[in-house]
């Protein structure tokens, strides 16, 4: 068994493929009310769960929700 050089070891740049997951940015601007009650959670997951299964099949979407915490 031979042992690998340092030049097999180096990692290679990886190739930007056309089926790349491209997430949406972060910092998006919303003037809307913040959700803050449990039934307003409860249906947001819900929501992300149904849509989550009904699409199980497909990789052309992205659910998630935005939910203020405060203490």
């Amino acid at each position: 068994m031979s042992v690998p050089t340092t030049e097999s070891l180096q990692a290679q740049p990886e190739q930007a493929s056309s089926n790349a997951i491209r997430f949406p940015p972060g910092d998006l601007y919303s003037d809307e009310p913040p959700v803050e009650t449990e039934l307003h959670l409860r249906q947001i997951l819900l929501l992300i769960q149904s849509l989550e299964r009904l699409w199980s099949d497909r990789q052309d979407f992205y659910a998630f929700g935005n939910l203020t915490l405060t203490a």
